[in-house]
């Protein structure tokens, strides 16, 4: 009986490892540059609302059963005000729309970020961590600089 349960669980853990990769985005290296010259849309912005509670089943989203208490300060569905623009036109306040997958970003309330995105078919801003967004860091703010140089 012994080695019927261990059998199980072994069985059990490797095939909860092998299918655990399906749970990791795969993004293909890209430098900052390229990822400014292909979005839409590049800006600074600070995150001043959390949306995700008024998506429809979030509940039911696996995001929201592993980890419920991310909403009180941070989210992926959030508003943005927006500071500065490197590309593109958008609003003063613009909404980041995730797919809820496990490429959405995670964005904390109150904090500044340079979001590179692009707008789907229905007008929707989206981002996700295949893109080159960062939180505001002084490092990562010069080399856009420098990419913004390079374009004049």
């Amino acid at each position: 009986m012994r080695i019927y349960m261990r059998s199980g669980i072994l069985i059990s853990l490797f095939i909860f490892f092998q299918s655990s990769t399906v749970f990791a985005c795969d993004c293909m290296p890209h430098s900052m540059k390229d990822d400014f010259e292909t979005v839409d849309f590049v800006i600074k912005g600070e995150i001043i609302g959390i949306k995700d509670l008024g998506y429809p089943n979030i509940e039911n989203t696996l995001t929201y059963k592993l980890k419920r208490d991310y909403i009180e300060s941070s989210g992926y569905f959030v508003q943005v005000n927006v500071s500065e623009v490197f590309k593109g036109s958008p609003q003063d306040t613009v909404t980041i729309t995730p797919r809820w997958t496990n490429c959405d970003l995670l964005f904390e309330k109150n904090s500044e970020y340079i979001i590179f995105g692009y707008r789907d078919k229905d007008g929707n801003y989206r981002t996700n961590m295949c893109t080159n967004t960062f939180k505001m860091n002084s490092e990562d703010m010069s080399r856009l600089k420098a990419i913004i140089g390079d374009d004049n």
